[in-house]
């Protein structure tokens, strides 16, 4: 008997972990859609248009490689602007068209995406934001602010005036911890070093942000950096002469003062989404932070002027990002004097991604 009993729990046992197994397996692939033979077909959503020389033209490049190499079907939608009624129509002409995952590339997007999840539940959609809680809809965001820092560190080391320029579209959370992560590595490398940001109020104005870059170098800025969807800022450095750090792509030949840039590289980020959600293992639970380490972001190419000297500190600062530490760890004070962290303290994700509405030390804001 006492035989019998331990065979029924054994028994009992490998039954209920059958279950589990049964229960994982079945939430992991509980999204995956399966089309049978025919190719999936997969939509993206832009706030402009794929060829603009930026960062909706990054995207798409990103969204179409990763289907072209997974034999993927690629439809898109541009030039959609960022309200819920544009959305929605784009959205529906997408699904009609056979659409069985949607990326929604603009930052303005996350505001109506659990809403459109909600209206369309056999359909993945991807959010390029924080938000996206639905059961069907995941958000992904790339640590741009880590390259940032190392882009930072250039830019120090750089500037002989001590005060770098950033041209930057408007101050929502996504563009604080950029500049702020930008500020740590300029000062890493230049304690004394100033950041002078001037705001234009959206993402794209060839006439705002040329003007922001004459702005400040008249305050003394010799390194010029930006925070929008295209260009015009570097176009404008290199006709001051000034010297500079792209920002999102590379897509134009510059003049050497053009030092490097921080990059998204879109075709891993979109790889790794795209073949997640094929395999099923797309993590709808957690959504997808990805960064240095994933390959996820990148520094261009130095630019001859770039010293060893200052390419020793950026390998130093690789390290400190590689480590558990990351970039918003240890010491930091905002603009005001407030501790914002402390010696041995690292800034959460929560506060990153959500609360991070205050400016580091040695930031200052141009206003007129």
């Amino acid at each position: 008997m006492k035989t019998e009993g331990k065979d029924d729990q054994r028994l009992y046992f490998i039954l209920a972990l059958s279950a589990i197994l049964l229960l994982i397996v079945f939430l992991i692939r509980s999204f995956h859609i399966d089309n049978g033979d025919r190719q999936i077909v997969i939509g993206g959503v832009f706030t402009g248009e794929s060829t603009d020389n930026g960062w909706n033209e990054s995207h798409a490049e990103g969204l179409k490689t990763a289907c072209d190499e997974m034999n993927c079907q690629f439809l898109m939608k541009e030039q959609v602007a960022e309200s819920e009624s544009a959305l929605r129509t784009a959205v529906g002409e997408l699904i009609d068209a056979g659409c069985s995952a949607i990326f929604l590339t603009g930052q303005g997007y996350g505001a109506y995406s659990d809403a459109l999840a909600a209206s369309y539940p056999n359909t993945a959609f991807f959010c390029l934001s924080h938000k996206g809680e639905a059961k069907n809809c995941i958000s992904y965001y790339v640590r741009h602010y880590q390259v940032r820092f190392l882009a930072g560190i250039v830019a120090g080391k750089a500037s002989q005036s001590g005060v770098v320029g950033y041209a930057a579209a408007m101050p929502d959370i996504q563009t604080k911890r950029g500049i702020n992560a930008f500020a740590l590595g300029m000062r890493y490398a230049n304690p004394e070093a100033k950041l002078l940001v001037r705001f234009t109020g959206g993402f794209e104005s060839e006439k705002k942000e040329k003007e922001a870059v004459k702005l400040l170098a008249e305050e003394g800025a010799d390194v010029i950096t930006y925070h929008e969807d295209k260009p015009y800022a570097i176009e404008q450095a290199e006709e001051e002469g000034l010297f500079s750090i792209g920002f999102d792509a590379v897509y134009e030949e510059y003049s050497d003062r053009f030092l490097t840039a921080s990059l998204y590289d879109w075709d891993v980020v979109y790889s790794r989404l795209i073949s997640d959600y094929l395999s099923g293992r797309a993590n709808f639970s957690n959504g997808y932070k990805l960064g240095f380490s994933d390959t996820a972001v990148k520094l261009f190419p130095y630019s001859s002027l770039v010293s060893e000297e200052t390419k020793e500190l950026v390998g130093e600062g690789e390290s400190r990002i590689f480590s558990t530490r990351d970039v918003f760890s240890g010491t930091i004070y905002d603009n005001q004097g407030v501790l914002r962290c402390g010696e041995d303290e690292r800034i959460s994700d929560y506060e990153l991604f959500t609360g991070m509405d205050w400016f580091v030390e040695g930031v200052e804001i141009y206003e007129q």
